[in-house]
Parts: C-alpha cells; structure tokens; sequence
C-alpha cells in the first residue's frame, strides 16, 4: 500500500521525481512586436486579451536584474501585440539542463553564451541579444548536426537546436523570447 505523504500528490499518485519531470520550461518567440496603445486590463492586473498581447512584466524584470541587458529593445511595463510567434517545449528543467549543457560543450568562443549564460526558468531576450543568437545558431547549423551523430540521442538535442534556431530568428526582427 502506497501511503501519501510530502513524496506524493494523493490524487494522482505521482512522487516528487515525477513531478518535477514533467514540470519544465516552456518558451515563446515573438516577431515583429508593436506597442499597445490601451490595453484591456481585468480587475486583477491580467491582460484581457492574454492571446494577442503580451506584457513581460516581473519575469523580465527579475532576469534582466540577474543577467543584465539580456533584453534589449523590450520594456517590461508596455504591453504588446506580434505579427507572429513560435511557441515549444524546451525540456522539462532536467532536460533543458542537459540540453544547455550539450550546447556549453559544443560552443566556441562567445557563441551561444548569452543563451548558455541565463535563466532556466523565466525571464526574456529582446530583439538585439536575439539578432546574435540567431546568427550563431546558423553559423553553426552545420557542425551541431555532426555534434549531434555522436550524442545517440536519435536527434533530439539537434531538433532542439533547430526550435531555438527558429525562436531566435524570429525574435531578432523586432521581437523577443519569453522563457516561461
């Protein structure tokens, strides 16, 4: 018999190791980000219109508190409307960590470093970090699908490179990524 306690969750009879499995970090490029002029706002604070706007708020705040300049070109208190976005899973924090690991290993000089070098949790990159992440993603688009035969990973950790590739395209014309 099972017994409940600070391991589990009762109703669903998950330990704490599975749970933080599935807990991870999710990630949202936008393109082409444009000022809201009068955004709706609920009694809470929240964004009425949460799915076509986006405000960068306390997350960004606090990453661009512990990893300065990281968001460039945003403004945490403006609420914004995109012409287009890109949303993935990058991991659960396992898996992520992993994934970022990888990446350290593979990198070169200051590539990838303000990726590398940053929350795993929350915060947001702006449009000018972005510009140089995009770029050393394609400069070595090559040599990562090499690095990447060798993982035995059947390609995971090169699709993973490919969403952040695209993410960061995204983000660099007048865009932003929000770890979430």
């Amino acid at each position: 018999m099972q017994r409940y306690g600070a391991d589990t969750d009762a109703g669903t009879k998950t330990n704490r190791f599975e749970r933080m499995i599935k807990m991870g970090l999710d990630i949202t490029a936008h393109k082409k980000l444009k000022i809201v002029a009068n955004p709706k706002i609920d009694e809470d604070g929240d964004l009425i219109n949460y799915e076509t706007e986006w405000q960068p708020g306390v997350s960004m705040e606090w990453s661009e508190e512990n990893f300065p300049g990281r968001a460039e070109g945003i403004e945490s208190s403006k609420v914004y409307s995109w012409e287009d976005s890109f949303g993935f899973r990058a991991g659960s924090y396992i898996g992520y960590g992993q994934w970022r690991r990888k990446l350290k290993l593979f990198a070169r000089g200051d590539s990838f470093q303000e990726l590398i070098n940053f929350a795993d949790n929350e915060g947001v990159i702006g449009p000018i970090i972005s510009k140089k992440l995009s770029k050393d993603f394609l400069e070595n688009e090559e040599r990562a699908k090499e690095f990447d035969k060798n993982l035995e990973e059947d390609q995971w950790w090169f699709n993973q490179y490919k969403k952040w590739q695209k993410a960061f395209e995204m983000a660099a014309d007048n865009g932003a990524v929000d770890f979430h």
